[in-house]
Order: structure tokens, then C-alpha cells, then sequence
């Protein structure tokens, strides 16, 4: 097994390809199809534009820094959200209406950060992340 220097330095071992999630985490994550959540690669890279840490395509969550794999993550649980629109919607189906929401908010907006939070998309994904967290740990703190 070789180890990928952009995907290194994690709490847990990275591969080229990146890891899967640890059946503590797919227990954990109970927002998302454990069938699913079986599918999903979670890749570490340098960087995401805008700097975010998290971003999603497909079943790959990419991060820009280590997550914890014993199912605690609020990151990875709105990823997971993320992952799930992208399975349920498919995916050029999903990228087009993300973009067309990211673009009428724009319109709207006139500012990239406030159209992002607005995307449908990422308001469900926050909506449900918060309701995840609350069963979770009694309601303590708001999720991304």
C-alpha cells in the first residue's frame, strides 16, 4: 500500500484513493443509507477555492485537513447530506441545480459567500446536519 503525500498526515491511513468510512462512522452517521455511506471515499487535499474544508462529488468527500473517524464530525456529517442529494438526484442533474440555485442567488445577492449559504442545496444540508448533531449530543452547538 503506498501512501499519497497530498492525502498523508491524517489520524488514520490514507491511501492513494483515499479511505472509507470506519463502521463506527457509518453507525454514527444514521442521516445517511449505511449502503451508501459504505461507497463513500473521503480524500484529503490541499485546498478547496473560497477557502472551504469540506466539498463533495459523488461519493467523494474531499477535505483539507484530517476528520476524525469515530463519527463525530459535523463536516462530515453535512458532506454525507451532500453525498446523498448527489446519489438521489444524479449527478449532472445535481451539479446544474446546484449551479443554477448558486447563480440565482448570485443574481440576487451580488456577493459569492452570501449566494452560497443560500443554495438549496446547502441550507438542506445544514438543516439536516443541525438535526443530526441534536440527536447526537442533546442539542449542544450549531453545525457549518
Amino acid at each position: 500500500m503506498s501512501t499519497n503525500p497530498v492525502t498523508s498526515g491524517n489520524t488514520y491511513p490514507m491511501v492513494m484513493f483515499g479511505r472509507r468510512l470506519t463502521e463506527t462512522e457509518i453507525e454514527a452517521y444514521d442521516h445517511v443509507d449505511p449502503i451508501l455511506a459504505r461507497r463513500v471515499r473521503v480524500i484529503r487535499i490541499p485546498g478547496i477555492p473560497g477557502g472551504y474544508t469540506g466539498m463533495t462529488l459523488g461519493t467523494w468527500v474531499l477535505m483539507t485537513h484530517p476528520v476524525s473517524d469515530d463519527g463525530s464530525s459535523a463536516l462530515m456529517a453535512h458532506e454525507l447530506v451532500h453525498v446523498r442529494q448527489w446519489a438521489e438526484s444524479g449527478r449532472i442533474r445535481f451539479a446544474r441545480r446546484y449551479l443554477t440555485s448558486f447563480l440565482q442567488e448570485l443574481r440576487v445577492e451580488r456577493a459569492w459567500k452570501a449566494a452560497y449559504f443560500l443554495i438549496e442545496a446547502e441550507r438542506e444540508a445544514r438543516t439536516e446536519t443541525d438535526r443530526w448533531r441534536e440527536r447526537k449530543t442533546g442539542g449542544a452547538g450549531r453545525s457549518l
